[in-house]
């Protein structure tokens, strides 16, 4: 060319300055590749550790709760442990009638945190005699901001089992009698689940369905049941966006 510069033409061979260019060239577009994956990966949400122990089946005893929904009660293990069927399933049904009495069961436990479930294995439960049932505390009237989930798939069979990428899932959980929960957090960022029930304390079905995953404040009456939180709330008293 007129100017001395080097002209490519592919059939011929490659000119010395653009054979001694194209290596570094390669080698700088490599690093920039490496840097922007790493500030991606940097970037993205860790799933906080939860766990399902899928068909691996324990014996738990302990004495049985029905409201607001199933759960077991066993000593020196906190919190009332809550209870799911198999699947997109409460355990409800299966466990009708049994309020106070002391049972034994099996299931495989989902545990996130020290929060924790046991997915009952069907006609595994066998009452044992009369228990003794947790006392319940009355907190007050309160007015909690958060996100309602599915409590099943949040606490381990699924990550992140949260958000709205959540949502549809969390939606036929609920419908399906897995207890809903109200996903909180405290003044250092830790969370905890509050069980959510209907004023009157009894499960609060399909009204919460267009609040599921969203970010929501909702007013009711707080109790903690051998420990674990449950709040007693009208849908109609849920408001979006944090306040």
């Amino acid at each position: 060319m007129k100017n001395g510069s080097e002209f490519y033409v592919g059939y011929l061979p490659t000119p010395p300055a653009l054979r001694r260019f194209l290596p570094r060239l390669v080698a700088s577009l490599a690093g920039l590749a490496v840097a922007v994956a790493a500030a991606l990966a940097a970037g993205q949400h860790v799933f906080e550790k939860s766990t399902f122990e899928f068909q691996d089946y324990r014996s738990f005893h302990g004495v049985m709760l029905e409201r607001p929904y199933p759960m077991l009660a066993i000593e020196g293990q906190g919190m009332p442990w809550l209870l799911t069927a198999t699947g997109k399933h409460g355990a409800a049904e299966m466990l009708r009638g049994l309020e106070g009495r002391e049972v034994d069961l099996r299931g495989s436990r989902i545990y996130r945190g020290g929060d924790h479930m046991i997915e009952v294995l069907p006609q595994s439960v066998h009452p044992t005699g009369a228990g003794v049932v947790p006392e319940t505390v009355d907190l007050g009237e309160v007015r909690l901001q958060g996100e309602i989930v599915d409590s099943k798939c949040y606490l381990g069979v699924m990550n992140p089992g949260s958000g709205k990428v959540h949502r549809d899932c969390a939606a036929r959980c609920i419908s399906g009698g897995i207890p809903p929960a109200l996903l909180v957090r405290d003044a250092s960022g830790r969370a905890m689940t509050v069980l959510l029930a209907n004023d009157e304390g009894a499960p609060v079905g399909r009204a919460i369905f267009d609040y599921v995953a969203e970010p929501i404040a909702v007013s009711g009456r707080l109790s903690r049941i051998g420990g674990r939180l449950a709040l007693r709330a009208n849908p109609i008293g849920i408001h979006r966006g944090a306040e």
